[in-house]
């Protein structure tokens, strides 16, 4: 029997990942303006964003860094001088990913409303970056849905173990909830928690995960989903 339910936040409750999509698009049309090749700076910034989460985690630095330093090397490799000016408003743009608000997925609430309603224990447990998260929260006006809200760098096993423990449940009462098999599916499988996958838009550094062991996950395709399942 289901007793409580970890969600995750970031593109499970609210999109964020259009957001760096837009402010990669931006950015892009910048260095196009600049004479450079917009294709041949995305392929980069995309591939040196992955690499950058060694150096920069999830941090707000992360991104913008990636975004010049693809473009210091499209101009490098293109025989174009950098523009410091340039510089500036690509790192505008990608800024945007961080301070534009991102937008509730259409069903979060009244499918938290609902299981709440029926008694669940509910947990919000998203990692990155402390301060954009904590405001990506309190935009999303969920907060005082959740019985318990957690913000950390980084999912492990260990994190999920101590959001149940603090909740007062067992890994057998749990489900999980989120979009990535990297950062919700494999470690709650290593905490032994039933993940429910739903398989929504994800960036590179999600896609790089190890094989999907399917039978042992639940695989929706809406959030509203869970209304419908057998959980009690």
């Amino acid at each position: 029997m289901t007793k409580a339910i970890i969600f995750d936040g970031d593109d499970t409750l609210w999109h964020t990942e259009w957001l760096y999509d837009e402010a990669r698009s931006q950015a892009r049309e910048i260095v196009e303006e600049a004479g450079l090749d917009g294709e041949r700076w995305e392929a980069r910034e995309r591939l040196i964003d992955v690499e950058n989460v060694k150096r920069f985690g999830h941090s707000s630095k992360r991104f913008p860094t990636s975004c010049i330093e693809a473009y210091e090397e499209v101009c490098t490799a293109e025989s174009c001088p950098i523009d410091d000016r340039t510089c500036k408003r690509i790192r505008e743009a990608a800024g945007t990913a961080f301070t534009r608000a991102a937008p509730l997925i259409e069903s979060a609430r009244p499918t938290l409303e609902s299981l709440r309603s029926r008694g669940f224990l509910l947990a919000l447990l998203t990692k990155g970056d402390p301060d954009i998260q904590r405001r990506r929260v309190e935009q999303s006006g969920l907060a005082s849905l959740f019985h318990l809200v957690e913000i950390v760098r980084e999912k492990t096993p260990e994190t999920i173990l101590s959001t149940l423990s603090r909740l007062g449940v067992d890994v057998v009462e749990a489900l999980s909830v989120g979009n990535s098999v990297r950062s919700d599916v494999l470690p709650s499988l290593k905490a032994g928690v039933t993940p429910v996958w739903i398989d929504a838009h994800v960036w590179e550094y999600e896609h790089d995960h190890g094989e999907i062991p399917l039978k042992n996950v639940i695989e929706v395709k809406d959030l509203s989903d869970l209304l419908q399942m057998k959980l009690m």
